[in-house]
């Protein structure tokens, strides 16, 4: 029972443990109307004109991305301290990458220091990560795109020191015009396995839900059921989720409710909130938050209902600020990050 606070805890998030979803799919080439070759008059008659080319459908969501636009806003990279970020590009596909914390609460030693490679196929349909820490923490991530619609998934995290970090998982994720689902095995702590899946009802409206299984108290079940309308620059998800209460003895079970809404207002600026409930112990909060994206750069801000504001500026090739006060309990947290892009050699393709 010691794993069922931190593990509902962790998947009582916003964003489930499915993990961020690569989009693999490639549309027919459209051909434009000056390519069309011109019809022979040697009738005398005009010929018809061709009809456009219908535009390529957008692909179903997976469950877990149906409130993508509000994650865009909502899910922000905090940090405390002074913190580097280095990349240098070793060969055409793989990259060298530092991360070199100071001055952090995120450990008892105040510094944190990870190195690993990044790896990407010429084609973009494999890709492999791996990331090793002074700690004793190693971790790797592999992506397998197969053919035009499946995916398959292996994440690993080890550490010697601290045994509850050991996590290790797989998944397959199958994308469609009409439907997508996934399904997934890990070990974190506790063997569960779970699925997904997602209809499109309409070309605006999905209707979706997963179910995970958990090797804890014999078996333990998570449900969620939700929907996605997204029409324009609006879009709206309304989500339930069936948990236990780590609060109350097994058996016991707790339904939160999650209204969500995003509008993209101009090309760089959008606008989104957020409305939960709980129910039986009626705990509600309320999320607003905007995100304005440069081209190499964007800006994140977030304010709750629980007393906690934060904002994030992220630069990809220069400096960037995070900022998070939780007014509640008297938490605050600021940083700098610095990222280094060293230059290529004269010569060197860039």
């Amino acid at each position: 029972q010691e794993l069922l606070p931190a593990f509902f805890a962790m998947e009582r998030r916003q964003s489930r443990g499915w993990g961020p979803s690569f989009k693999g799919l490639f549309f027919p080439r459209v051909s434009r109307a000056e390519e069309v070759p011109a019809a022979s008059s040697s009738s005398g008659m005009d010929a018809p004109a061709a009809s456009p080319a219908p535009p390529a459908q957008e692909p179903a969501l997976q469950f877990e991305m149906f409130s993508r636009e509000w994650q865009n806003i909502s899910m922000q990279d905090n940090w405390d301290g002074f913190r580097v970020e280095a990349q240098n590009k070793v060969t055409e596909n793989l990259q060298a990458s530092h991360s070199l914390f100071l001055g952090t609460q995120l450990r008892e030693c105040g510094y944190i220091y990870q190195f690993g490679p990044a790896f990407q196929s010429q084609d973009g349909r494999t890709m492999l990560v791996a990331r090793a820490g002074l700690d004793g923490g190693v971790n790797g991530r592999a992506v397998q795109k197969v053919g035009s619609c499946w995916e398959l998934k292996a994440s690993s995290n080890s550490h010697l020191k601290d045994p509850q970090r050991n996590m290790h998982e797989g998944s397959i994720e199958y994308t469609g015009t009409q439907r997508a689902f996934a399904g997934k095995l890990a070990w974190q702590g506790a063997w569960l396995t779970g699925g997904a899946f997602t209809q499109k009802i309409l070309p605006s409206l999905a209707l979706g839900g997963d179910l995970t299984l958990v090797g804890v108290n014999g078996i333990t079940t998570i449900g969620q059921v939700g929907l996605r309308y997204s029409e324009g620059q609006n879009s709206f998800t309304a989500a339930v989720t069936r948990t236990p209460d780590p609060k109350q003895p097994p058996g016991k079970h707790i339904h939160e409710g999650r209204l969500q809404f995003a509008r993209r207002v101009t090309d760089r600026l959008s606008l989104g909130s957020e409305y939960k409930l709980s129910f039986p112990d009626k705990e509600s909060g309320l999320s607003a938050g905007y995100e304005y994206s440069f081209r190499q750069a964007r800006i994140q801000g977030l304010v709750d209902s629980d007393g906690k504001v934060s904002c994030c500026v992220s630069d990809y090739t220069g400096f960037g600020f995070s900022g998070m006060i939780d007014y509640a309990r008297g938490d605050y947290k600021f940083g700098v990050v610095m990222h280094v892009l060293p230059q290529p050699e004269p010569g060197q393709q860039a």
